[in-house]
């Protein structure tokens, strides 16, 4: 019996362990082990729980190649009590033999071993495993299982952005990018090819929604204009509207709201009647923080009486890869910040509310609301209770990268009163200290 703790399902969905676990490399997945718990664990008592010394323990965890081998694998994940439905190998049949098995199913559980089944981004481009899968499986036509592996790994990236910061994600956007172009070329069927698209534009979506949300505008929207070609080639509205939606966040934070509603309203139609319900309810949301901000209240109450019709109707965690993010909690978050626009009596006590609910984890979501409670307690000129809120909002925007956050806070900066001296520049100061 292995001397390790043994862990519930919250403690492996942790998003550091779980990406981990996604990259199919058993070092990185011992070291996020280590670091998921409190205190952390040290090198020196993983190492006797596994069996390896501190400086071997050491190696695999900065090892840039992944250990393969089953007969190492195996024995390791069970030390640490990994639960077996989150790994990426199996355990072999021990009542086969293996001098029965033909050379098919000992390939299989090799590359199986390895990730190569298309689903880790670092197997698929220059790796030495690719070049084994070329010489075993040359010419491969995609499968079924390839297919919603490759679906399963882009929702993951976006469940994954919601908790992490958005630099740590370009690279393994990249590399599934570039996974999903080559699986592309290997289609043999339409519908192989257009489930693999799609999934390349929702990718192409959120690598977008990362440049924008790591300062990079312009290379952003490049982004989703790719999206949606890809969009308009495979006749999908729903992505459209995704692109078109984010791409109305950046259009905001420069100020252009005429714009923003613009794409918001090319948005909507993108998706008319009963279809994608969470991404209605997330673009009508977003319809009603632009016509606040125009001044339309009674067109702002509206949009956030249609958003929240629809959702009543939606499954955001399995409608699309997208809507993952657009818990009751982000609904909240939009109503909050609209309300707040409007300076509408209710704003602070849903907001309230709306903290208290939210898990440890919601970070991002939190950051938005701190932001829009300092928005209202600047307004009723309460800049000590603003300042203390500007600077908890700051600092998580800056921890998660939640550049929406940023916005507003530097939205409420530039909307102080000029002054030498006073509550207003000392409120913009504390945001400017909290925003660096």
């Amino acid at each position: 019996m292995s001397d390790a703790p043994l862990h519930d399902e919250e403690f492996w969905s942790q998003p550091e362990l779980r990406q981990a676990l996604r990259e199919r490399h058993i070092g990185r997945v011992m070291r996020a082990y280590r670091q998921a718990q409190s205190p952390e664990v040290k090198q020196v008592d993983l190492g006797r729980w596994i069996n390896l010394s501190q400086g071997q323990l050491s190696r695999v965890e900065r090892s840039s190649v992944a250990v393969t081998d089953l007969a190492k694998l195996i024995p390791w994940a069970e030390a640490m009590r990994i639960p077996r439905h989150l790994l990426w190998f199996t355990w072999p049949d021990m009542e086969h033999d293996e001098a029965e098995e033909g050379p098919e199913v000992r390939r299989r559980d090799v590359l199986k071993a390895a990730g190569i089944a298309a689903a880790s981004v670092e197997l698929i481009t220059n790796s030495p495993w690719q070049r084994l899968q070329d010489s075993l499986d040359q010419e491969r036509p995609v499968d079924d299982a390839t297919v919603r592996l490759m679906r399963d790994r882009t929702a993951d990236l976006f469940q994954t952005e919601e908790t992490v910061p958005a630099s740590q994600l370009l690279d393994s956007l990249e590399g599934h990018g570039n996974t999903l172009q080559s699986l592309i070329k290997n289609a043999r069927s339409d519908r192989t090819r257009r489930d693999l698209v799609v999934a390349l534009g929702e990718t192409k979506a959120l690598t977008g929604w990362v440049l924008f949300d790591t300062g990079r505008g312009n290379e952003a929207a490049n982004a989703w204009r790719e999206t949606l070609k890809i969009a308009k080639a495979v006749d999908d509205g729903a992505l459209a509207a995704c692109a078109l939606g984010y791409w109305s966040y950046l259009a905001a934070s420069r100020n252009d709201t005429g714009p923003a509603s613009k794409l918001l309203h090319q948005a909507h139609d993108m998706v008319p009647g009963s279809s994608a319900p969470a991404t209605r309810s997330w673009i009508a949301a977003r319809q009603a923080e632009e016509l606040a901000r125009l001044g339309d209240e009674t067109g702002a109450l509206r949009s956030i009486e249609r958003a929240i019709t629809a959702y009543d109707f939606a499954q955001p965690r399995t409608e699309r890869s997208w809507t993952g993010f657009f818990s009751a909690s982000r609904l909240g978050s939009m109503t909050v910040s609209t309300y707040t626009i409007m300076r509408h009596r209710d704003a602070d006590a849903v907001a309230g509310s709306l903290l208290d609910s939210l898990s440890p984890r919601d970070n991002k979501v939190r950051a938005l609301i701190l932001a829009d409670l300092a928005t209202s307690a600047a307004s009723t000129k309460d800049y000590d209770k603003a300042g203390e809120l500007a600077t908890q909002a700051g600092r998580l925007a800056v921890r998660t990268e939640a550049s929406l956050a940023k916005t507003r806070l530097l939205t409420l900066a530039s909307t102080l009163p000029t002054t030498r001296t006073g509550p207003e520049t000392a409120l913009r100061d504390r945001i400017a200290v909290a925003l660096h």
